[in-house]
């Protein structure tokens, strides 16, 4: 019997030594750096290997001679998948046929970087720099033409000065510039390396947000191989993941591995510092690793034909893939590794019961040779016992439901009824984004994260817009002149165990849409009066509060002075139970203000 298990367990582990992975190309367009860690942990990890697929990561020369065009690479078969930055929009509108995968960052990290002892704080500022400017093909000038012709600036006005990317610390160290625009990966640590202390704005203070680097194919690869393209896909989200969540283990891999790669003199260093950009970059935990918006891809597009970058517009709705549902298994050689185990199930079942068969008829003959009173027999397994215990890590897998007592009916009066219809509040929000980022130009940098799934509640769309961009324009009033906003949504539930923590909440399940701003916080007395319509600072508060009571919904304020202030607008999920009637004499569902001291 042991031997017939372990023929089972070793027949088992067949399939995916007798299946061959599927070899791809992965082109890099940059060396082996952190930036691009989380391929290089999908790698080590066997991310990409659990996924059928045998990967092969090139990484594009530090020389000018020696670095490779993604793109080129891809659409002409050297390589199956490649990595760039917003060049891929032009590309696509030039024709070739690249499909955006998954953007892996959801910032691009340029900035305008200059001296600290000068000031070149807005794009206003720049008319009287001597301004470093790359080629006019480099994407991070293109962000800077954006930026200043978003603020009514004609680029051909400002002073420019030719530099090359890897340039720029030692022209703004002589003096040759006053300011130009960079990439956080390596502008700053290249300046922390020379002793020179930098500042730098945001250009997408002044236009939409660039993504950062991306993950692409080629629409023929994807339409022909669908599935390997998912699957890829997947496991490179997957090796991002573990390195944004590991990022200790994968700068010791990198330094062990890639050593000679990156241009710093302290790699170790270069690293942590890489590893912070891009968490800050990808936003991660709070926006999903590859969530793509293409409103907002389309106000990118807007904005490079503004600038003259497109000539025209691409087909925005065949660049970006849509991932749909991500398959277990790919065609072809998926299949034949399913097909594979069930076969070698089946022979392993068969070999199982046969030797346990030969086992019972072997004992049967030595029992009737033996006395009448046989040995005992209690411990030995039967049959299905040994079966079962091939098995019994696949079936103790499945999911067992347990039931939940029905909820209790409130002996009070009868549920209000709710007659807004269940809406999405990010369907709401995100065309909202493109009138906040105008309403705070020149004046305060806008996070704008919105949580994919948000629960659908009840509410009114243009009551809902209406209340936040009040809020918006409070929040905008309150801050200086460097401020931060922002404006997102969550899902989050009160429950007996946290109810104490949040006074004024209710318990049950909300959709929530924060408006944040960094001002000065509320002081004392206006903490005091922020409910009331007659006294308060911030009359949006008030408004938004009995906008939300129509909604079957309330409000929280958190304050803290020299902080700043959040304004959260809770809405009832549409799934959850309503709430029950209130006598009208009770004021308990006023805006609630705390203090977060």
């Amino acid at each position: 019997m042991a031997f017939a298990a372990a023929l089972a367990w070793a027949l088992l582990g067949l399939p995916l030594a007798a299946v061959a992975n599927e070899a791809v190309v992965l082109q890099l367009s940059g060396p082996a750096q952190f930036e691009f860690a989380g391929y290089y942990a999908a790698l080590w990890q066997g991310f990409y290997r659990d996924a059928g697929l045998d990967v092969s990561i090139r990484p594009s020369g530090l020389k000018p001679q020696t670095v490779l065009d993604p793109v080129r690479e891809v659409t002409e078969g050297r390589a199956q998948f490649g990595t760039g930055t917003m060049q891929l929009v032009i590309r696509r509108a030039q024709g070739l046929p690249v499909v955006l995968l998954a953007p892996i960052f959801q910032q691009s990290g340029a900035a305008i970087y200059y001296r600290a002892d000068s000031d070149f704080s807005s794009p206003a500022g720049l008319i009287n720099a001597r301004l470093g400017r790359l080629p006019a093909s480099d994407i991070l000038d293109i962000e800077l033409t954006t930026a200043l012709r978003g603020e009514g600036i004609d680029p051909t006005r400002i002073k420019a000065v030719t530099v090359e990317a890897n340039q720029i610390v030692a022209a703004l160290a002589d003096r040759t510039i006053d300011a130009a625009m960079g990439s956080a990966w390596i502008t700053p640590w290249q300046a922390h390396e020379r002793g020179i202390a930098l500042k730098s704005f945001n250009p997408a203070n002044y236009r939409v947000e660039y993504y950062g680097d991306s993950l692409f194919t080629i629409q023929r690869f994807a339409a022909a191989a669908p599935q390997t393209v998912a699957r890829f896909r997947s496991a490179s989200l997957k090796g991002w993941e573990y390195t944004l969540q590991h990022p200790d283990s994968m700068m010791a891999k990198l330094a062990a591995e890639k050593s000679s790669e990156p241009p710093a003199a302290d790699l170790n260093g270069l690293n942590r510092y890489q590893a912070d950009v891009a968490h800050r970059l990808s936003r991660y935990p709070d926006i999903p690793l590859g969530y793509s918006n293409l409103d907002r891809w389309t106000q990118i597009e807007a904005g490079m034909v503004g600038a003259g970058a497109l000539q025209h517009a691409a087909k925005l709705s065949d660049f970006v893939y849509d991932p749909g549902e991500e398959p277990v298994e790919a065609a072809g050689g998926g299949l034949a590794r399913l097909l594979a185990a069930i076969v070698v199930a089946v022979v392993a079942f068969g070999a199982a019961v046969w030797f346990s068969l030969l086992f019972w008829r072997r004992r049967a003959v030595a029992r009737a040779r033996e006395p009448a009173v046989a040995p005992p027999t209690a411990g030995l397994p039967s049959v299905t016992a040994a079966v079962a215990a091939v098995f019994k890590p696949q079936l103790s897998q499945s999911p067992v439901a347990i039931p939940r007592p029905a909820p209790t009916a409130p002996a009070a009066e009868p549920p209000a009824p709710r007659p807004k219809p269940a809406i999405d509040l990010n369907a709401v929000l995100a065309p909202l984004e493109r009138r906040i980022r105008q309403r705070l130009r020149g004046k305060a940098r806008l996070r704008f994260s919105l949580l994919p799934e948000l629960w659908p509640c009840r509410a009114d769309a243009a009551a809902v817009t209406a209340a936040v961009m009040d809020l918006v324009e409070a929040a905008t009033n309150a801050m200086g002149a460097d401020g931060a906003m922002i404006v997102g949504t969550r899902n989050f539930s009160f429950t007996e165990d946290n109810l104490a923590n949040f006074p004024g909440g209710r318990l049950g399940e909300f959709a929530r849409i924060t408006v944040r701003d960094n001002g000065p916080g509320l002081t004392e007395t206006e903490f005091a009066q922020a409910a009331d319509p007659a006294a308060t600072t911030r009359p949006a508060i008030p408004r938004a509060a009995a906008a939300l009571r129509d909604h079957g919904g309330f409000l929280r304020v958190e304050t803290a002075e020299g902080v700043g202030t959040a304004v959260h607008l809770y809405f009832a999920r549409a799934s959850a139970a309503p709430a029950p009637r209130r006598d009208p004499t009770d004021r308990s569902d006023q805006p609630v203000v705390q203090a977060a001291k």
